[in-house]
């Protein structure tokens, strides 16, 4: 058995994408929104029985293999090495020459993160960066180890002195974002980018670690506070949120993941056994985190800094959950004892945890808590005041993908500035009117670019659709097979329904028909074709459970005449098509075939006929 086999094994398909974002039943399968294109109708299905997985709003689908790497934006040997790890399987051990550029980034950052840590833990220079998370930010020794915090000493090359010695060269180091490349040429040709700083690695969704975030202990007001690895090939800023590896179980179970700023808010609301919560390292939230955290929770509560910068992120962040469906709430800081806010959840932690809580507890629902400050802070009796209201009002309800929430928003903006419904309309932006991916286009998100994907023909969606409801239906198939030949569907499916009617014919002598059986799978293990007619099979049996498992027998049978008729007419138009291209050539011939042309005049009336008469039926039924 080889290790991708071994694997497959021991992995079940549905724990490992319920990793990445919840599935629920749907008859003897699991379904889900896309996480690959945008979508508001479920079309991802997985079945357990087969171990695959596919979308039939896309087209993508796969194994266990297939589904992370796609979702990670991995390789196969990287996909393979993670889920090794998952399922227990030790994989033979390798040269680090041949690994994967990908997979040597990730082991050189895992190796600076245990350096740093070292440094911390053992090191004499130290001393203060341990001070100041214990005794100032007041973290626990446990918190300190289960984040992997660390301390860059100040030094110019004690981390690349250290990666050397492991067999890293300089230009990965480079690459992966630990080291600067030096102007001149003497000596070494780079030093360490993190000098006398606290270190937060930074880790994707599965845990592994692709970027490094550093705080300064200097006091110098001209050197950054933060410092970030710049992005890589493993670390794409706005596609990453911090802590989000350790809080997507508790956001999970919670149903609602809290966002807050900074990755000490972070760490220590975790430390009071709040866990679902992530940061978004002090930038607003993108749409790629967003989508990020929704294959986790649509519900979203924001805890960013009390100041104008906070404020500021805020809103561009919940312009962004909205835009995406999410239920959005806002969490308001409390007081301190001198009347002043509380800067941000670590201080407010630090102060009293139970505040923190408390916090959460009185969260608001985004609209409202804006309403409410609204009223508190304006005074709507003047123009200028309605008009800072209403602008920024009207630029989150414009966001609102629900008709049903804008219109009570929008009654309720329209009550409180006394402006009637209408003029408010009129001026809202709307996230439909914009060029980006909300024009309600499918689209597709993988590897964080957004681009529009291809509608999908006719006739091979109808094609897939009769082929899905005979294998929920087999009752049907006689009549299918005496109306519908291979040749009027798409081509990609021509050549299995080919094989069913082959099949069905064999048959029918003995009676009842199986799809599902092993009869059948036997039928089709004797082409070559066989390993993509199995691979069709699979995947039109996840497209009957998922448009069919509801259905009663009658409804599946009108489904199938809908489909028919469709598709004929579908095939008869092409036919009436490449005959009216014959029917021109020879007409233009300056040796006209006079008997063909005849002939193909016949065939195109005969057509015409049936095509008149499938809509004179259609018509009938719909009166």
């Amino acid at each position: 058995m080889s290790p991708a086999e071994e694997v497959k094994s021991r992995l079940d398909i549905i724990d490992v994408v319920s990793e990445y974002f919840p599935l629920k039943p749907a008859g003897a399968n699991w379904r889900a929104r896309c996480p690959f294109h945008e979508e508001r109708t479920p079309s991802f299905m997985v079945s357990k029985s087969k171990q695959i997985w596919h979308c039939f709003g896309c087209g993508e689908g796969g194994d266990i293999f297939s589904f992370v790497m796609k979702q990670e934006g991995l390789e196969f040997p990287d996909a393979l090495r993670l889920l090794a790890d998952k399922a227990g399987v030790r994989l033979k051990a390798e040269d680090p020459t041949i690994r994967s550029e990908r997979q040597r980034l990730m082991a050189l950052l895992e190796a600076a993160v245990v350096f740093w840590s070292e440094v911390l833990w053992r090191e004499v220079s130290a001393k203060s960066a341990m001070s100041y998370l214990v005794e100032e930010r007041k973290l626990k020794p446990e918190t300190i180890r289960a984040w992997r915090l660390g301390y860059a000493s100040d030094s110019w090359e004690a981390l690349i002195n250290h990666l050397v010695k492991l067999g890293y060269k300089e230009e990965e180091m480079i690459k992966s974002g630990v080291a600067i490349r030096k102007m001149e040429t003497r000596g070494r040709g780079a030093y360490d980018r993190f000098r006398n700083r606290i270190i937060f690695p930074i880790a994707n969704t599965s845990g592994q670690i692709i970027g490094i975030s550093g705080r300064t202990l200097s006091s110098s007001e001209t050197e950054a506070k933060y410092v970030n690895t710049p992005e890589t090939l493993l670390y794409y800023k706005g596609q990453v949120l911090y802590g989000l590896d350790k809080a997507k179980t508790s956001v999970k179970q919670q149903n609602l993941a809290i966002i807050v700023e900074g990755n000490m808010d972070a760490i220590a609301s975790h430390e009071t056994g709040v866990a679902n919560v992530v940061a978004s390292s002090g930038t607003a939230l993108t749409q790629d985190q967003v989508r990020l955290l929704k294959r986790f929770t649509d519900n979203l509560a924001f805890a960013f800094d009390a100041d104008a910068a906070g404020e500021s992120a805020t809103l561009r962040g919940l312009v962004m959950a909205l835009s995406d469906g999410c239920q959005v709430s806002l969490i308001s800081l409390p007081l301190r004892p001198d009347g002043k806010r509380f800067k941000d959840p670590d201080e407010c932690i630090r102060a009293d945890s139970k505040l923190w809580l408390e916090a959460i507890a009185k969260a608001e629902p985004m609209l409202e808590h804006y309403f409410s400050r609204a009223v508190s802070e304006y005074d709507l009796t003047k123009l200028p005041d309605k008009q800072k209201v209403t602008k920024l009002l009207l630029s989150l309800i414009g966001r609102l993908p629900d008709p049903v929430a804008l219109n009570h928003y929008l009654k309720k903006l329209s009550n409180l500035v006394d402006v009637p419904e209408r003029y408010l309309r009129e001026v809202m932006p709307r996230q439909f009117n914009s060029s980006d991916s909300q024009t309600g286009s499918p689209v597709s998100v993988s590897s964080g670019i957004v681009t529009p994907l291809r509608a999908r023909d006719s006739r091979s969606v109808q094609s897939e659709r009769l082929l899905a409801a005979l294998l929920a239906a087999p009752k049907q198939t006689g009549y299918v097979v005496g109306v519908i030949v291979p040749e009027m569907l798409a081509s990609e499916y021509a050549p299995l329904y080919r094989e069913m009617v082959v099949f069905y014919t064999a048959k029918t002598k003995n009676g009842k028909i199986d799809w599902q059986g092993q009869d059948f799978t036997e039928h089709l293990r004797n082409y070559s074709e066989s390993e993509s007619f199995l691979a069709q099979l699979a995947v039109l049996l996840l497209l009957a459970d998922k448009e069919f498992a509801e259905f009663d027998s009658l409804g599946i049978e009108r489904e199938i005449l809908v489909t028919i008729n469709r598709l004929k007419t579908s095939y008869l138009k092409s036919v009436l098509q490449r005959l009216e291209n014959d029917i021109r050539t020879i007409e233009q011939s300056p040796s006209q075939d006079k008997v063909r042309l005849a002939a193909l005049f016949e065939e195109f009336k005969t057509v015409s006929v049936e095509l008149a008469k499938i809509h004179h039926q259609k018509n009938s039924n719909s009166k």
